[in-house]
């Protein structure tokens, strides 16, 4: 029996006209994409998690847990974790 086809796209942005779905999704993909920038900053500046985590002064657990986007820390840990990495967080209004 063949699997049918399914257009993920199309349900995306079916549920994207709903505007709580829509409210979540930006939320979790704004989580996303920071999580994805401090990676890629620590993989540019050839830190392991390890070095990070001592740099940081936070487990080495916590790292992994936010880089496998298992956990999102608390905001002094995110901070400890972005400083360590030689980057500041900035804020944007978005809304005018």
């Amino acid at each position: 029996m063949p699997f049918e086809k399914i257009d993920i796209e199309k349900i995306l942005n079916d549920e994207l006209k709903d505007p709580e779905f829509r409210f979540y999704y930006e939320k979790i993909s704004r989580e996303y994409d920071l999580i994805e920038q401090l990676v890629a900053l620590r993989k540019k500046k050839k830190i392991t998690q390890t070095q990070l985590s001592k740099i940081a002064n936070v487990s080495q657990q916590a790292i992994s847990r936010l880089e496998n986007e298992k956990h999102i820390p608390k905001i002094d840990t995110l901070l400890k974790i972005v400083h360590g990495l030689g980057a500041e967080l900035t804020v944007t209004e978005i809304f005018k």
